[in-house]
C-alpha cells in the first residue's frame, strides 16, 4: 500500500500502476483536476505535491509514498485560494472554466520570483486570451510558502534501494516520471517501479563542492536548477537550459538525472553537460564509477548504465566553472517546446581550440564535431576562419527530417549558431568575464 497526505488527511491506495490524476478522479472522485493533454502541456490537471505545482497526469502513484498532495478542492476555501479565485472572477478571467483550477494551483504554488507569465507557462486557456487572467493574478499577490530542495519522503536507505535494483533487473528507477509516464501511455501496470524520492540520499538532491569541482545531484529538479544561486554563478549554461525545460509543473518534477537517463537526442541537458566536460557518477550496491557524459550516451535512448546502477550526479570540472558559456535552443515557441536543435558552448582555457561545444537534436548523441573543433585550434578566428569551421561542423552533424524540422534547416541553423557562439565567446568582453 502507498500512504500519503491528501488535502490534510492520510490516505492509502493500492499499487495499481495508476497516475495521481487517475487516483484523484476515478478512485477518490475529486474532479477539480482535469484530464486535458495527458502529456504535461495544458496544466488542467495541476495539483500541488509537497508544495510544488505538478501535472498530476504525469505523477506515478508509486512516487506518492510520504508525499503531501493538495488539490483545488482543499485550496479554494483557504485565504490564498479564495483571493486568487475572487481576482479571476472580478477581472473576467474565467469563461468555460476548464483550465481555471489548474491556473489557481499554478499561481498559489509558484516560485516567489515568478511573474504571471512565468507561472502560467504550463497552463493553456482557449477562451480568454490570457490578458484578463494575467491582470487577475497581478491583483492576487499572495506569496507561496518557502520550500527546500530535499525531498521529505525518504523511507528507504540508499544501500537498500541499490540492493533491490541489483536483485531485481526488472525494477525501473523513477524520479519525476515525466517521460516514463507518457511513454507508458499512462498505464504503468506492466512496470515494476522504484521511486527514487524514497531514497535517503540528500546528496542526490543537492549541489555541492568536491575537490574544487562542482557536483550536481541527479535528483536536482530543473526548477531548483533554474533558481539555484551557485549554478547561476558557476554554470549559468544549466540555468539557461532549465528555462526551456517544459513548464514550471514539469520542472518541479523532472530531474537532471532523468533527462540524461532518457538519452533523447533532443534532451536539452545533454549537450550542455557534454560542453561542460562533465563526468557522470554511477553508483551500484558494490561501489561506484565515473565516465564522461559524452561516453555515457551511446545512441538514441541508449546509455552505458548497467543493471542495478543509479545515476548519482554529475561532476563539473573546475576549469569550466565560471567561464563564459552560451546555450541556444531553437524551437517553435519559447515555452514547452522540444528543440529542433540546440548548441551549448563553454570557454575552456586549457583546450587547444579555446572552447568546448556540443550540438543537440542533430544526431543520435550530442555532436561535438571533432574536425571542426580541431580546426578552431589553428587559425585567426576571423570571419573566414570561422566560416570554414562552421562548414566542417555542418558536414559532421547528422540531422534528420522529422515532424519538427528538416535536416537542411537544422544543418543551416547549426552553422549559424556555431558562428554566433564563437564570435561571442572569443570576444574581448567574454575574455574579461563581462560579456
Amino acid at each position: 500500500m502507498i500512504t500519503f497526505q491528501l488535502n490534510g488527511a492520510p490516505i492509502q491506495i493500492a499499487h495499481e500502476g495508476k497516475t495521481l490524476l487517475q487516483v484523484l478522479r476515478d478512485d477518490l472522485h475529486l474532479n477539480g483536476a482535469k484530464l486535458g493533454c495527458g502529456e504535461g502541456e495544458c496544466g488542467a490537471c495541476t495539483v500541488m505535491m509537497d508544495g510544488r505545482p505538478v501535472c498530476s497526469c504525469l505523477v506515478a502513484a508509486e512516487t506518492l509514498q510520504g508525499a503531501t498532495v493538495t488539490t483545488i478542492e482543499s485550496l479554494a476555501p483557504t485565504p490564498d485560494g479564495s483571493e486568487i479565485c475572487s481576482a479571476l472572477a472580478r477581472a473576467g478571467g474565467v469563461q468555460c472554466g476548464f483550465c481555471t483550477p489548474g491556473i489557481v494551483m499554478a499561481w498559489a504554488g509558484r516560485h516567489r520570483d515568478d511573474t504571471p507569465d512565468d507561472a502560467l507557462e504550463g497552463n493553456l486557456c482557449r477562451c480568454t486570451g490570457y490578458v484578463k487572467i494575467r491582470a487577475a493574478l497581478e491583483q492576487a499577490t499572495c506569496l507561496p510558502p518557502r520550500r527546500g530542495t530535499v525531498s521529505g519522503k525518504a523511507d528507504l536507505s540508499l544501500q537498500d534501494g541499490l540492493a533491490r535494483l541489483a536483485q531485481n533487473p526488472q525494477l525501473v528507477p523513477i524520479a519525476g516520471g515525466t517521460d516514463l509516464v507518457v511513454r507508458a501511455g499512462h498505464d504503468l501496470g506492466a512496470h515494476q517501479l522504484l521511486s527514487l524520492e524514497r531514497l535517503d540520499a540528500p546528496e542526490l538532491h543537492q549541489v555541492f563542492w568536491e575537490d574544487g569541482n562542482l557536483v550536481i545531484g541527479a535528483l536536482m529538479r530543473w526548477q531548483d536548477i533554474l533558481h539555484d544561486p551557485v549554478i547561476a554563478r558557476f554554470v549559468p549554461i544549466l540555468r539557461d537550459v532549465a528555462h526551456g525545460v517544459g513548464s514550471p509543473q514539469v520542472r518541479n518534477a523532472a530531474t537532471i538525472g532523468g533527462n540524461v537517463a532518457t538519452a533523447s537526442p533532443a534532451g536539452d541537458g545533454l549537450p550542455a553537460l557534454v560542453a561542460l566536460q562533465a563526468r557522470i557518477r554511477l553508483i551500484h550496491h558494490d561501489g561506484s564509477r565515473e565516465m564522461p557524459v559524452a561516453a555515457f550516451i551511446t545512441g538514441a535512448g541508449r546509455t552505458q548504465r548497467r543493471a542495478g546502477e543509479l545515476i548519482a550526479g554529475f561532476v563539473i570540472p573546475a576549469k569550466c566553472l565560471g567561464q563564459p558559456q552560451a546555450f541556444t535552443k531553437v524551437g517553435p515557441r519559447r515555452a514547452q517546446a522540444i528543440s529542433k536543435l540546440s548548441l551549448a558552448t563553454v570557454r575552456v582555457p586549457d583546450d587547444p581550440a579555446g572552447i568546448s561545444f556540443a550540438f543537440g537534436a542533430v544526431g543520435p548523441v550530442p555532436m561535438t564535431c571533432p574536425k571542426a573543433h580541431a580546426s578552431l585550434a589553428s587559425g585567426a578566428r576571423d570571419k573566414a576562419h570561422l566560416s570554414s569551421v562552421t562548414a566542417l561542423a555542418m558536414s559532421e552533424i547528422t540531422p534528420i527530417d522529422d515532424m519538427r524540422s528538416t535536416a537542411a534547416y537544422r544543418r543551416r541553423v547549426a552553422g549559424n549558431l556555431l558562428m554566433r557562439h564563437c564570435r561571442v565567446l572569443f570576444s574581448p568582453a567574454a575574455g574579461r568575464g563581462d560579456g
